[in-house]
């Protein structure tokens, strides 16, 4: 079979697609698909990634904060424990006082001469 005579026929060009397909589709064919399904879950894990970040922070902030909390009550209870073993050193020390004048005398009335 023969064609008939004339000019070849021209390629017509797609009808442009609607919306956001027509954009994907021109990156697709412009880009090649490999690059495209790249760029795609590169920009999903980024994104992962972002949310991740975020929950880190947060979670970092609420440690410092639990952790200055702590370090609050803990340095206020050393500081009540130290109170408390200065007051109990310092009774000590007193009734120590106490025992040794009263001793001393025991130990003057057994010395004196008796009449």
């Amino acid at each position: 079979m023969t064609q008939p005579a004339g000019p070849p026929p021209q390629a017509q060009p797609a009808p442009a697609l609607p919306g956001w397909i027509g954009s994907a589709v021109q990156v697709t064919t412009q880009l090649g698909f490999p690059a495209v399904v790249a760029g795609v879950l590169l920009w999903f894990v980024l994104t992962r990634v972002d949310g991740t970040l975020h929950v880190i922070q947060e979670q970092e902030e609420a440690r410092t904060r639990m952790v200055a909390a702590m370090q609050d009550s803990l340095v206020s209870a050393l500081d009540r424990q130290n109170k408390s073993f200065s007051d109990a050193i310092d009774k000590n020390i007193q009734y120590n006082k106490e025992a040794a004048t009263r001793l001393e005398q025991v130990f003057r009335a057994a010395a004196a001469p008796r009449p």
